[in-house]
């Protein structure tokens, strides 16, 4: 006995539109991620001195109480989390810091981890 061998016809457009829907179901998730990470970033708490990590750092909100010394590249003086290269945002008074995850620091502001912007 021989078999019969059926052949189905291919329909392109349906095949678009269904990767066309997983593509865009697929991609949800990362928009709301990315739109979400910009609107918590303003609701984060502000570092303190008495956080455990800021004590072991010597962060201080005001840069000109900080222990300082002279790094390469920018003496003491110099020195401020605004211009540091773990800073991830150019603008505002308190900005978040690769350095203290799920917490802002003064634009002003040092740690003894600070690192010239380059």
């Amino acid at each position: 006995m021989k078999k019969s061998s059926k052949v189905i016809p291919v329909d392109s457009g349906r095949r678009r539109m269904l990767l066309g829907t997983a593509a865009t179901l697929a991609s949800v998730p990362l928009v709301n991620l990315l739109i979400s990470a910009r609107a918590e970033a303003g609701d984060l708490p502000h570092l303190t001195p008495d956080d455990p990590t800021a004590k072991a750092l010597h962060y201080h909100n005001d840069a000109s109480e900080a222990p300082r010394a002279d790094k390469p590249g920018m003496p003491a003086k110099e020195q401020f989390c605004h211009n540091c290269r773990f800073i991830k945002s150019q603008s505002g008074d308190w900005r978040p810091c690769q350095i203290f995850p799920g917490k802002l620091v003064n634009a002003n502001g040092w740690c003894s981890s600070w690192t010239k912007a380059s």
